[in-house]
């Protein structure tokens, strides 16, 4: 049982979809859910229409029949004629990869989020297959081991080291500024300064000597790096601001990564079936 479904069925291929189709009797009566196969085909699941199944064509698989395990409204699991297995993630929740992994059970998959994406793991193949929220992905069968017949891999951006130091030791100037400004600051004035963003012309921070735009971005980087914490006194909580300049220089490379990402990083595609981050994703959204 995942997610805490009960009474669902497994189901392996079109065949098993088809004979569990034609043996649930359809909801009678005039109400909503009239004319609806419920999925679950015990006493009890009967009554949870949320979960239905149903026979149509496939428009994904040049129109073959298809049974679909259908979730609310969306046809989440969908087994085919020609052998494919369809699993659609327009709707992703924890609910839908409950659901999936239900059905799919006999392949021994689990559907589930990993770092906000949706990721079938195969325990046959100790395989991590992604399936991007609202879009689809197509499986088929290999030797009894359910696989995506073109794997859907994600972009991982990897750093040029030789273009980043580049780009940085444009800035060397100015982040030796900020590094030694930290130092002999007061954490907790600059503090102040993070809590409006200025509009930094980054191209103005590349030169040997300070200008106003050192000013305005020096002091809100430093403040960027401040930590706060908390302590006890006499009773009391009270803030502590420490200041770590090491801090205060990955912020701004952090900024430069942002700003000149197209220099700086490489798109190069995941390792398929395995489980991977988006590596560097936040630089270049």
């Amino acid at each position: 049982m995942f997610g805490g479904l009960t009474d669902m069925p497994e189901i392996s291929t079109y065949e098993e979809a088809l004979a569990l189709f034609e043996r649930i009797e359809p909801i009678r009566g005039k109400g909503v859910n009239a004319g609806i196969k419920p999925l679950c085909a015990t006493t009890n699941g009967r009554r949870k229409t949320q979960y239905s199944i149903r026979k149509k064509k496939h428009p994904a698989a040049a129109s073959k029949q298809a049974i679909e395990c259908v979730l609310y409204t969306t046809p989440v699991v969908t087994f085919v004629e020609d052998g494919t297995i369809y699993i659609d993630m327009s709707y992703p929740s924890h609910t839908t990869h409950a659901f999936v992994s239900e059905i799919l059970s006999g392949f021994r998959v689990y559907c589930s989020y990993r770092d906000g994406k949706t990721w079938l793991y195969n325990h046959a193949s100790y395989k991590y297959w992604w399936i991007p929220n609202g879009h689809g992905v197509t499986f088929h069968v290999v030797d009894g081991v359910i696989e995506p017949v073109r794997p859907r891999l994600l972009d991982r951006y990897v750093v040029n080291r030789s273009k980043a130091k580049e780009v940085y030791a444009k800035y060397a100037a100015f982040i030796s500024h900020c590094v030694t400004i930290s130092k002999v600051t007061d954490p907790q004035q600059m503090r102040g300064y993070v809590v409006s963003e200025p509009s930094t012309d980054f191209s103005m921070l590349q030169t040997a000597e300070p200008n106003d735009e050192w000013v305005q971005e020096g002091f809100y980087s430093i403040g960027q790096a401040v930590a706060l914490g908390y302590h006890w006194d006499n009773g009391e909580i009270k803030r502590t601001y420490a200041l770590d300049p090491k801090k205060v220089r990955q912020v701004i490379l952090d900024k430069l990564k942002r700003e000149h990402a197209e220099e700086i990083f490489e798109v190069t595609k995941a390792e398929a079936g395995v489980y991977t981050t988006c590596l560097n994703e936040e630089y270049v959204r």
